[in-house]
């Protein structure tokens, strides 16, 4: 009832509803026993992650520092406003050995990576739930290199299911022992699948997972990308663009990354010469053997001493670079100027309209990357 006296029909509650952040969500369960029904139902978190997924005003980000020691680990979250200060995001597990690799995000999920244990859990930043995935009991090949394996996250749209996919690398072959975990089922399987070429170990090559599909690089053929289909649990290998260089330029392998733009999957390449570095912004139509690509932009130039590396494209055209610092550099490509590194001391990363996600490590061998990131109420 509204102080006027009549009720407001339960459908424009769900709209009204369907349009808060997960935080205000979480608060109005405590309203009354229809709005706690309504926020808690499945077809509600569905509407409610599709109306994020469908806003096109907000870039969320997760800013991933990665340790290479075992080091104690934390998040901030950061909502609304100009740059500022986030509020540290207590991770709610009582591990304490092992790096941390963020794996994946889908729908608001993250899949963080013990690797040291080989353990596996789900997180749900919004809601702060967390969920351990069990080990795999499935016997290995004695053949199998243990540190030469790669990980994927992602959703299966036919059976609306999330799963975690496992490579294993058998020795001197391009064989891998595959694995998926699914999380309706809570457990792993094997699956018989042909992966094209191997995947890189390269910690700087970063993946990345978009539309249904997990993509990884090449490691034999840098020239290559190597996907796996979460629906028909399938892998394939998509060929990248030919770019034509001079001799005297050096394309940058390891600094290439992934990115999202304008609803396409995209890939920054990186190039240098004697003085200078600069990066083209490629983006990607169709799957599989369908694929083509199509140039978007040039980038840069900039001083080669400054060591940028891409990290992703906000929907507002600017570049997030990260250098041997590991400082964190904005770039606006509308006005071809770089900004000011984001201050070290702040654990901050945040643009008008952006909401980001950041985790900090306390080691100074790190790897950085950015990871997109919509706030959801799936539950897990």
């Amino acid at each position: 009832m509204n102080n006027l006296g009549y009720k407001i029909r339960e459908d424009v509650v769900i709209e009204i509803l369907s349009r808060l952040p997960v935080k205000t969500l979480l608060r109005f369960k405590c309203v009354s026993k229809t709005w706690f029904t309504i926020i808690i139902s499945h077809s509600f978190s569905q509407k409610h992650l599709n109306m994020a997924l469908a806003d096109s005003n907000k870039d969320r980000l997760l800013i991933v520092h990665e340790s290479f020691n075992s080091c104690e680990s934390f998040f901030a979250l950061f909502v609304n406003g100009e740059i500022t200060l986030g509020t540290n995001l207590s991770f709610g597990t009582k591990r304490s050995r092992g790096d941390i690799r963020v794996t994946g995000s889908c729908h608001g999920l993250f899949c963080i990576h013990y690797d040291r244990d080989d353990e596996f859990l789900l997180w749900n930043p919004a809601t702060r739930e967390i969920k351990d995935i069990p080990n795999s009991s499935i016997p290995l090949p004695s053949n199998v290199d243990a540190d030469l394996y790669q990980v994927g996250f992602g959703f299966d749209s036919n059976t609306r299911d999330y799963k975690v996919v496992k490579l294993m690398r058998l020795d001197e072959n391009c064989d891998y022992h595959v694995e998926v975990y699914t999380l309706s089922t809570n457990s792993w399987r094997k699956i018989e699948a042909t992966v094209p070429d191997y995947v890189t170990s390269s910690p700087s090559m970063l993946p990345t997972y978009w539309n249904g599909t997990y993509y990884w690089w090449g490691e034999r053929d840098r020239d290559v990308i190597i996907c796996f289909d979460m629906c028909i649990e399938q892998f394939d290998m998509i060929l990248l663009p030919t770019i034509e260089v001079l001799p005297t330029v050096v394309r940058r392998f390891e600094n290439h990354c992934f990115t999202e733009y304008n609803g396409s999957l995209g890939v920054i390449f990186c190039f240098m010469n004697c003085s200078k570095t600069w990066c083209e912004l490629w983006t990607m139509n169709g799957k599989g053997a369908e694929v083509s690509w199509t140039k978007q932009y040039f980038i840069g130039l900039f001083e080669s001493r400054l060591d940028l590396t891409p990290l992703t494209i906000l929907k507002s055209k600017t570049i997030i670079f990260t250098n041997d610092k590991n400082e964190i550099i904005p770039y606006d490509h509308v006005t071809k100027t770089m900004q000011a590194p984001l201050p070290d001391d702040s654990l901050m990363i945040m643009f008008k309209s952006h909401e980001c996600l950041l985790v900090r490590r306390c080691q100074p061998l790190w790897i950085t990357r950015a990871i997109s990131y919509e706030e959801s109420l799936v539950h897990i």
